[in-house]
């Protein structure tokens, strides 16, 4: 049941009733790493080469963001 009241008297939390679990703000967060899709436009020869040496673009790519001490890694490459 919803109690309204206006002034000093009113309180959110009367005589000690405990507040029900619908008022609680929802948890938005999740366990674990987060993963995000960045998408690099190349020109069609240049994407044809790198998905054709998709594991060589892969390692490329890491050691570059390693050197760069960076926590970001690439999972793959695709022609999208």
């Amino acid at each position: 049941m919803h109690q309204s009241g206006f002034g000093a008297s009113a309180s959110p939390n009367r005589g000690g009733a405990v507040s029900s679990g619908a008022s609680r703000a929802p948890k938005i967060t999740t366990h674990g790493p987060t993963r995000h899709q960045v998408l690099i436009l190349l020109d069609t020869s240049t994407a044809e080469v790198v998905v054709a040496n998709a594991a060589t673009a892969v390692e490329s790519c890491n050691r570059g963001l390693v050197e760069a001490h960076s926590k970001l890694r690439v999972e793959s490459v695709r022609k999208a």
